[in-house]
């Protein structure tokens, strides 16, 4: 028979407390005048040589007339042998009590991994929410181990892939678990393994899962491969830190352009110094909803160490790009004067949006600073920064009066906390669009399923079609010189001109995003070969399709009211 973990551990633990025990039986038979208040030090201290292996009776009791003192320095002693004892037993078989601990936790939050990513995920899951997870790593030797522990969060040591190591962190009562890794194929095994304990115990308890992927496609693939969680008490999220990061910096762009009084329709070009995986999601996301004309007139430059190579991998992944802006790829050798002379950064203009965005903090700190020196004294035009993990250099910079221009965007606190991941701020008002479309189409066969199906069995394409709609609204209100927080009722009432400017650009966003889908035109709607009537000009559209574009509009109004409810 073997025995779990758990099990060995509770043995240890009844076999230390029936060697207390039977040691504190026979003592007090071996020794009668031991049984009173006057003997309990001497009693406690014989226990503690039988713990560690000594003979307790080797030694007679002491005399009734020991002085004070010496009865005093002997508890003394004891105390301090039993805190040793303790942190002895704590190491041995602190696993032990963990698994003991874990076994009666319920409603309970399990998380994967204690990266900083995961770290400060835990941190933000003690203060928000109050609440303790318990966390499965790998690595016992893991720095952040002890960081986690002192926030209250139980860390039990193990693979995670492993059936036995979710039981014994309770996954059959979690209420959320959460796979926070960089590597998609632990996270595939983690959850196979935790299909299969639902599947073969049918907990009562829903378990929702918010999983990390950076490729959408995986994404719909591992739904599409049976790992939906068919089950009704199992509910499957994705996330994608990238992604959310691209979202949340357009989120609070239109904010600090309101702030700082600068006028957004001046922009002509949206400029990124570095290239990855960060970068990439920061092109799609300006690609999705950076719409902000009746005729588009933007232009998009990245300057990457490796352009060719960029260039290839983002036209493999979106053939039709080029359809919303154009786009190059230019080879950055380091100079930054020749960067600034190619895109007349030197002399003072609004009309670029200048954003470092590489995957390294420090590559993009370093690029930041150089621009604001070469630029210094004779332009003004804002840099924003990529920085995820250094909290306190840009506490430090943002003191200093001459890098007013810099802006940081990204870090950890703001991205890895419980609300962010598990998208219930960021995508309620997707949702809420998502809901309103269903029930204008209720009865009607003029979309596809796959468009028209609840949130959560949703496509992740289908998801960012409400996604990207929603995230484009604060700039409507931008546009419009609306409030862009809360807005009331009466601010959401257009005028004519402003209902058909704001149609137009709707049009043009919703090309967009289809076009980043690889959709293209065609006479006849095919969804399998993504072909569409509608991916033309405005003034191309039948009045019945304009009219669309300005019935979402209008129900700006309905859509904020619904969700005040």
């Amino acid at each position: 028979m073997k025995f779990t973990r758990r099990q060995k551990g509770l043995f240890g633990i009844v076999f230390i407390a029936c060697l207390i025990l039977l040691s504190w039986i026979g003592l007090s038979k071996l020794y009668p005048e031991s049984n009173t208040l006057r003997y309990l030090p001497d009693r406690i201290y014989r226990i503690i040589k039988i713990v560690f292996g000594g003979d307790p009776s080797s030694t007679s009791l002491e005399q009734e007339d020991v002085p004070w003192e010496l009865i005093l320095a002997k508890v003394f002693a004891i105390g301090i042998l039993l805190f040793g004892a303790f942190k002895i037993i704590q190491k041995v078989f602190s696993e032990q009590y963990n698994l003991l601990v874990a076994s009666f936790k319920n409603n309970h939050t399990v998380t994967i991994g204690i990266s900083k990513k995961g770290r400060q995920l835990l941190h933000s899951l003690k203060d928000d929410q109050q609440e303790k997870a318990i966390v499965i790593e790998r690595t016992a030797e893991h720095a952040n181990i002890n960081s986690v522990k002192k926030e209250g969060h139980l860390v039990l040591i193990g693979d995670a892939e492993e059936k036995n190591t979710l039981m014994e962190a309770g996954i059959k009562r979690a209420k959320r678990l959460i796979v926070f890794l960089e590597n998609e194929q632990a996270v595939i095994e983690i959850m196979e393994t935790t299909q299969e304990i639902y599947r073969k115990c049918k907990p009562e308890q829903l378990l929702k899962c918010y999983i990390h992927l950076r490729n959408p496609r995986l994404i719909d693939l591992m739904k599409n491969a049976g790992l939906r969680f068919e089950q009704s008490n199992m509910e499957m999220h994705f996330f994608n830190i990238q992604k959310m990061v691209a979202r949340a910096f357009f989120a609070k762009l239109p904010l600090i352009f309101r702030d700082k009084d600068w006028d957004i329709q001046q922009l002509k070009k949206v400029i990124f110094l570095g290239y990855g995986e960060y970068a990439k999601a920061l092109m799609i996301q300006t690609l999705r909803i950076f719409h902000l004309h009746k005729d588009e007139k933007l232009e998009i430059l990245i300057y990457s160490d490796q352009a060719e190579r960029d260039r290839n991998n983002f036209k493999e992944q979106f053939p039709k790009a080029d359809h919303v802006y154009p786009i190059q790829f230019k080879e950055f050798n380091g100079s930054y004067q020749e960067l600034l002379q190619e895109n007349q950064l030197q002399q003072d203009n609004q009309e670029s949006l200048f954003i470092v965005a590489s995957d390294d903090d420090q590559n993009n700190l370093n690029h930041a600073i150089e621009m604001l020196y070469k630029t210094k004294g004779f332009s003004s035009f804002p840099i924003f920064c990529l920085n995820t993990e250094g909290k306190g250099l840009r506490s430090l910079i943002s003191q200093e009066e001459e890098m007013d221009r810099l802006y940081f965007f990204g870090n950890m606190e703001d991205t890895c906390h419980v609300e962010f991941i598990t998208g219930e701020k960021q995508d309620i008002l997707a949702q809420a669009i998502h809901d309103d479309y269903r029930k204008l189409l209720a009865g009607s066969s003029s979309e596809s399923s796959s468009y028209t199906s609840d949130w959560l069995t949703l496509s992740e394409d289908a998801k960012d079609a409400s996604r990207t709609q929603a995230d484009h609204i604060i700039y409507k209100l931008l546009l419009t010189k609306r409030p862009l927080i809360d807005p009331k009722d009466e601010d959401l009432v257009f005028n004519a001109e402003e209902l058909e400017r704001l149609a137009i650009i709707e049009h043009n966003r919703w090309m967009a995003h289809r076009y980043m889908q690889g959709w293209d035109f065609a006479e006849q709607r095919d969804d399998l070969l993504k072909l569409h009537p509608s991916l033309i000009a405005w003034e191309d559209l039948s009045e019945s399709e304009r009219q669309k574009d300005r019935d979402t509009i209008i129900r700006l109004k309905t859509l904020f009211a619904a969700l005040k409810k």
